[in-house]
Formats: structure tokens, C-alpha cells, sequence
């Protein structure tokens, strides 16, 4: 009975505690995701729901900068599960929780989750280092719970003159890394870069140094005239044997060991020097180029090109030279090897040629034509070329664009030994170092613009013409300021590219139609043509398209043109020049060169030239025209409006004329009448029209065309206006013809009955 109590006891103890446990299970976190990041300062928190014993279940949602929730923000009871935020801090982590309750009893609290805000905003568009017009669009990923966006945007200055303080012309630059360069030029000149400043420094020549090569910081070399070789030590230049009294005008090297030198030849019929360094002494090579070498550079100690006079080549394998034409006709002043498959030599005229591995292909980067004297690669996409009136280009992988330099002083040498590190020289000591994207945003030029936080593009207008710009983007909300995004830099367009009539275009129209590239942003252009390259006296324009017409030029002259923009910040340099040449022949189109049996009242014709004010054809029976047929043509062809002389050989060309100007006399052509006979001149057959004149209606009587007989009518421009066939009957026949929906005028019948042909004039009153 005892051990029953108990037992009855022990039941009731355990239905107790089971009734006091709790009945709700806490909460599972869903989104997002534990420890995730980027997530938006709006950012909804989402949990699964629980069941409990009540009908109606509540949730409270806690938030914490702390992990310990020593900071945190109690919400207030919901009965759904998620809850959405707002002006949550940029950049901070978060710690959340949510409990249960069902008005009965309470969960526990869920497991913790973590989450960081986004620090800032992404930009989308530009891409980095794309070349924009004026008014670009720039874009960003919008963002969420945010307020306003703040964006700036600023000019960057990549490049610095430095003032080396020196008048002689430098003519080659090296830089060995960020701290180390050195220049070389006339006079003995050398310059050093180190500490962060340029200096003179002890050469030991008076003589002219023309190249610099180092293979590292203690190890360089620079060649120049009479044959001058300087080696650099770690400490000093010093003279080496070259073993000849040459200029020499390139040298490369591919290790302390291995280097090449090449310069000029005794005399146009004899090769260019070349001389080989193994690491102890310089001696004389033959790499077969015959004339002055300017030129040296490669890859590696099996990949090497050299270039020279008349555009004469040759490459190296590693164990032979070869010869090839590089550039018919056209100076190799400059090489550079990026890879097997792409290699860049300069030359004058503005030319760059580009080997891909099996030919040369040619590259105008414009006129006036200057020569290109320095090109340096930093890899397949980066690149960078020099030349006289201080042009600089810059190649993106796919284009050339202009840069400014700040000079219009000769450049003559360039040289990168990383995407951030470089520089070029030129005449009298110039001297410029690259000096990378400035980032400070803290120019004069600064904008600053804000915009609402639903929009996720800006087109911002008027921007510098030719200037590196640089953008960045911050979000903003009551609470908190992200941080500035990464910066994007980007160039915008320099000028104008022209377009049309290609660039030493020829028998250009006096009318001509000028194309360039159309730019948003762009508010009017500004054209000038001129006579000359150097543009003293132009005529100037303007115009609110990418177009212009130009009126009134004159026959076989050369003419120069080129573009600015304009918008209301500024205006564009002016566009790289363009020249085209305007016609000085006409071109002949019918009849054809030599062609027979002709109508004997042939419709002459040739190739317009546009803003022509009249033709005047000739046509002779011989070809010294000494009994010329002068005609006056105001369209590009003229109707003979009588017959020539059957069977007969003649003679004819045309000139174009404009006021009291002219072309050129065409080429001359001949052609042969046919053999036919008009009326009159044939006894054996007799036709009559009736009444010529008339309304359209006219009678035709036939004799003795007894086959069956083509009719056909033309107008004086030579076009068949009516034809039928008709077939006689023996004897004397009539036939009426009706060409009464014809205009007025004069017209021809032509009468062929597979034998003979008659043609007679008709007049329609």
C-alpha cells in the first residue's frame, strides 16, 4: 500500500513539472544570413514562424551593436515575422535576435545572427580609363534606405614638368623604378633621378648621347656620336671601346651580358653599324640593314627587332638576323616590343606600324605629319608614343588619342617602367614625369552635385575638353554618411575626330560635305579650312551638327581643315588636321573608250563634280581636236541634238569650269559612228512623216520596207520614250503613229528593219 502512495505520488510530481515547462519553441533567424555583408541600411530581418498553445503569437526583435545586446534596441511586439530597419549606420555590424510568446508562456531567445551595412557605394559606369565626351552619364547600383547620394567629380594633373634646369636637348630616358631614372642628351648631357628630384651628373663626354638602357641599378648604357659608349657601374660612367666613329643611335640590352648598339652607315650603299656586348668587350655584327639603324628593342635574347632608314628591318631569333621591309620608303625611328605577336615601330608623318606576328599593318595618327620619335609599352593595352611639335599619344589597346603634353617642343624620348612610373624628354632640357591619378579632389574645378536617393544616374555636362577626370559617390540618410566609393578616373575626349573626306583624300568636290564625330554635350563646332598646314589666313565657320559644307573651293588644291568644340565650359583644342585635294580632271563615263557603231546623235556623259557651274565638252574628228565641236553642258552629260557623220571615227573630252577657274582637260576617248543612213541619203527606200510639225499624231509612210521594222522614239537626252514594232505591206504603206501624251519638243525617230537604219527629227507643238 505504501510503495501504491508513492508511486501516485511520483506521477503527480511529473505532471507538474511537464505543465511548467515552456510550451513555445524560440524562433529560427532566416535572412539574412549569418554574418552576411553589403546589406542595405533598410534591410528587412526575416525569421520563421512558431506555433504555441495560444492563438496568437507575438515576437519581440532585439538589435545590438554589441555582441552581448548590452546596447540593444527592443522592438515592439509583432505578429509577423520579419521587420524592416532603417537608417541603419554604414559600415557596422549588427547583432540580432527575436523571441517568442504566446501569451501564455515565452521562448527563449533565438541564436544570434550577424550582419555588417554596406560601407559604400559601387560605380558602374565608366569603366576605369574609358574616354568619354563631355557630357557622360555616370551610373552607380542604387542602394536602398538611403536618402540622397553626394557625388564629385575633379580633374586629375597624371603628368608634372620637372626643371631640371639644363638648355640641351635630351634625347632618351630610362627609368629603372619609381626612385631611379636617367636622361641623356646633347653636349654629354646626363641627368639623374633619385631622393625624388632630377640632377646633373658627371658624364665624362662632351659628345652627343642619343640612347640609355639599364638592365638594373647598377648596370646602364648610353651611346651617342663618334661612336661614344658610356658605362654605368653602380657609381660612375665610364668610357667603353666601341671600335668605331659612328653615331650610334639605339642601344638595348637584355641582361648585364647580352647587349646590341646601332647607328649609322659610312655611306647610303653600306649597312649601319651594329655591335654586340657579351659582358666584356663590344665587336662589330652584321645584321644586314643597309643604311643608318636607328633602332633596337625585344623581347628577350631570341626575340629581337631592329629598324632603319627606308623603313629596312630585321629580327633576330637567337641565333640569326633576318631582313625585312618594316615600312616601304619610311624612317624606323622607334621600336618596342610588347609580344611575339605585337610589335610597334615609329616612323615619320605621324605613322606607327604594328607587326601581329606575320606582317606590318599601318596606323595615321593624323595630320600635320610629325615625326614619331620615341614609343614605349607598359603591356598590350598601355602605350604611349612622342614626336616634333610636342605631340603626345596615348594607345588604350583598341585607339590612339591625343594627349597634351605642355610643349610644342620636339619630343624625343619616352620610357615606363610600370603603369605608374615614367616620363619623356625633348628639345632644350624638356623633361616631363608621369605622376600618376590625383585623388584629392581638391582642385578649383571640384563639383559637387546631390542627388535623391531613388535615382542611380547622373549626366553631368560641360566637362574639361582633354582632361583626366576623376569621380567618386557617397550615400547618405538622417543617421549616417557612407564612405566615398572607389575613385574612377576617366579622360574626357580632346577634340573632335574627323571623319570625311579621309585624311589625304583626293578629287574632292568643290562642294564638299566634312564629316566628324558627333559628341553629347557639345553645344556648336568651330571648322577652319586653309591653304596651308599651318593655317595663316583660314576661313572659319561654325556649325550646331557634326557637318560642314564647304563652297567655292577651286580646282587641284590642296586644303587643310579641322574642328573645335565647344560647350559652356570651354572649348576643345583643335582637332587633329585633316587635308584632302579637290579635283582637277573630269572622269568620262559614256560612250565607252573605242565603241562602234554608235548613234549618230550620242548622248555624251561623265562623273559630277560637285560644285561645278558648267562642262565644256569638245569633240573632234582627230585627236589634236584642230576642228573642235565646243558644247556647254550645265549637268554632267549633253545630248547631241543633230546627226554626225556616218561611219566616222571622232574624238571628245571634257574640262570642268567654275567662274574663271578650270581643270585639266579629261583623257581623251574615241568612239565610231554607226553606219546608218538618214533621209535623204538613201534613194532606195523613202519614208515620210506627216504633218511634222504636228499635235502627236503623225502619219509614217513606208516604201519598199518590206520586213518586219523596229520603231522607236528618243528624247534629247537620249532616252527611248515610245517604240513598237511594225510590219509593211509590199508597196507603199501607211502607219499611223500617236504620241500625244508626250510633252512638247523635239524628239527622233529611229527606224530599223533588221538591215538598215533611218532616223528623222519629230516636233510635237
Amino acid at each position: 500500500m505504501k510503495n501504491i502512495y508513492s508511486t501516485l505520488l511520483f506521477a503527480l510530481l511529473l505532471s507538474f513539472s511537464a505543465f511548467a515547462e515552456t510550451k513555445i519553441y524560440a524562433p529560427e533567424l532566416r535572412l539574412p544570413a549569418n554574418e552576411a555583408i553589403g546589406q542595405m541600411p533598410d534591410v528587412v530581418l526575416d525569421w520563421n514562424a512558431v506555433a504555441g498553445q495560444g492563438f496568437v503569437i507575438t515576437y519581440e526583435l532585439q538589435l545590438a551593436q554589441s555582441p552581448d545586446f548590452s546596447d540593444a534596441v527592443s522592438f515592439p511586439p509583432t505578429m509577423v515575422t520579419a521587420h524592416q530597419m532603417s537608417n541603419l549606420k554604414f559600415d557596422e555590424v549588427y547583432y540580432w535576435r527575436v523571441k517568442a510568446s504566446d501569451g501564455t508562456s515565452v521562448s527563449d531567445w533565438s541564436s544570434v545572427f550577424s550582419f555588417r551595412v554596406i560601407r559604400t557605394v559601387t560605380i558602374t559606369a565608366p569603366a576605369d580609363q574609358t574616354i568619354l565626351n563631355p557630357a557622360p552619364t555616370v551610373k552607380w547600383a542604387p542602394l536602398t534606405g538611403v536618402t540622397s547620394y553626394e557625388l564629385q567629380i575633379d580633374t586629375s594633373a597624371i603628368w608634372s614638368i620637372q626643371s631640371p634646369g639644363i638648355s640641351p636637348a635630351l634625347n632618351s630616358i630610362f627609368y629603372v623604378d619609381s626612385n631611379n631614372a636617367w636622361a641623356v642628351g646633347d653636349n654629354g648631357t646626363i641627368l639623374r633621378f633619385a631622393n625624388g628630384g632630377w640632377s646633373a651628373f658627371p658624364s665624362g663626354t662632351v659628345r652627343n648621347l642619343r640612347s640609355v638602357w639599364f638592365t638594373d641599378l647598377n648596370n646602364g648604357w648610353a651611346v651617342g656620336a663618334n661612336g661614344t659608349i658610356l658605362h654605368f657601374d653602380g657609381t660612375s660612367w665610364s668610357t667603353q671601346t666601341s671600335g668605331t666613329t659612328v653615331q650610334l643611335n639605339a642601344v638595348y640590352f637584355t641582361s648585364p651580358t647580352n647587349g646590341f648598339a646601332v647607328g649609322n652607315s659610312p655611306s647610303a650603299t653600306t649597312k649601319g653599324v651594329s655591335l654586340k656586348f657579351n659582358g666584356t668587350a663590344w665587336s662589330a655584327i652584321d645584321i644586314g640593314i643597309v643604311g643608318d639603324v636607328y633602332a633596337i628593342h625585344g623581347l628577350d635574347e631570341n626575340f629581337i627587332w631592329a629598324g632603319g632608314k627606308a623603313g629596312r628591318g630585321a629580327f633576330f631569333n637567337g641565333t640569326s638576323w633576318a631582313n625585312s621591309i618594316i615600312a616601304s620608303n619610311r624612317d624606323i625611328l622607334s621600336l618596342w616590343v610588347v609580344s611575339p605577336t605585337n610589335v610597334w615601330a615609329s616612323a615619320p608623318a605621324s605613322r606607327l606600324f604594328r607587326f601581329n606576328g606575320t606582317s606590318w599593318a599601318e596606323t595615321n595618327l593624323g595630320s600635320p605629319g610629325r615625326n614619331i620619335n620615341g614609343i614605349s609599352f607598359i603591356d598590350e593595352n598601355n602605350g604611349y608614343a612622342v614626336g616634333n611639335n610636342g605631340v603626345l599619344f596615348y594607345f588604350n589597346g583598341t585607339n590612339w588619342e591625343q594627349l597634351a603634353s605642355g610643349t610644342t617642343q620636339a619630343l624625343y624620348g619616352i620610357h615606363f617602367a610600370s603603369n605608374s612610373t615614367g616620363g619623356f624628354v625633348g628639345n632644350s632640357g624638356f623633361l616631363m614625369k608621369y605622376k600618376g591619378v590625383n585623388e584629392e579632389f581638391a582642385s578649383p574645378y571640384l563639383k559637387t552635385f546631390i542627388v535623391a536617393g531613388t535615382v542611380s544616374e547622373l549626366e553631368i555636362n560641360n566637362l574639361a575638353f582633354g582632361k583626366l577626370h576623376i569621380f567618386r559617390i557617397r550615400a547618405i540618410h538622417p543617421e549616417s554618411t557612407s564612405a566615398w566609393s572607389s575613385v574612377t578616373s576617366f579622360p574626357i575626349l580632346r577634340s573632335p575626330i574627323l571623319s570625311t573626306p579621309v585624311d589625304n583624300a583626293t578629287n574632292i568636290a568643290l562642294d564638299t560635305l566634312v564629316k566628324w564625330t558627333s559628341h553629347t554635350g557639345v553645344v556648336r563646332y568651330t571648322v577652319q579650312l586653309a591653304m596651308n598646314p599651318d593655317f595663316i589666313d583660314p576661313f572659319t565657320y561654325e556649325s550646331f551638327v557634326p557637318e560642314y559644307r564647304f563652297l567655292g573651293l577651286i580646282y587641284d588644291q590642296a586644303y587643310y581643315w579641322r574642328v573645335m568644340a565647344r560647350h559652356g565650359g570651354g572649348s576643345s583644342p583643335w582637332s587633329p588636321v585633316f587635308k584632302f585635294t579637290t579635283s582637277n580632271t573630269v572622269t568620262l563615263v559614256a560612250p565607252a573608250n573605242n565603241a562602234t557603231n554608235l548613234m549618230r546623235n550620242p548622248r555624251f556623259s561623265w562623273s559630277e563634280i560637285r560644285g561645278t557651274q558648267k562642262y565644256l565638252l569638245q569633240f573632234c574628228t582627230n585627236n589634236t581636236f584642230t576642228c573642235p565641236n565646243d558644247r556647254i553642258a550645265t549637268a554632267n552629260f549633253y545630248q547631241i541634238q543633230f546627226l554626225l557623220d556616218p561611219d566616222t571615227e571622232y574624238f571628245w573630252r571634257v574640262k570642268a569650269i567654275q567662274g574663271l577657274d578650270s581643270t585639266s582637260w579629261s583623257q581623251v576617248r574615241k568612239f565610231t559612228t554607226t553606219a546608218e543612213t538618214s533621209i535623204g541619203e538613201n534613194d532606195k527606200k523613202e519614208l515620210k512623216i506627216y504633218p511634222n510639225p504636228g499635235n502627236g499624231e503623225f502619219n509614217i509612210v513606208f516604201s519598199q520596207f518590206s520586213a518586219s521594222t523596229e520603231l522607236k522614239v528618243y528624247n534629247l537626252i537620249g532616252k527611248i520614250v515610245h517604240e513598237e514594232m511594225y510590219m509593211p505591206v509590199f508597196g507603199n504603206t501607211s502607219h499611223r503613229i500617236d504620241l500625244r501624251s508626250l510633252g512638247k519638243g523635239i524628239y527622233l525617230i529611229r527606224i530599223y528593219d533588221g538591215n538598215e537604219v533611218v532616223t528623222r527629227k519629230l516636233i510635237i507643238e
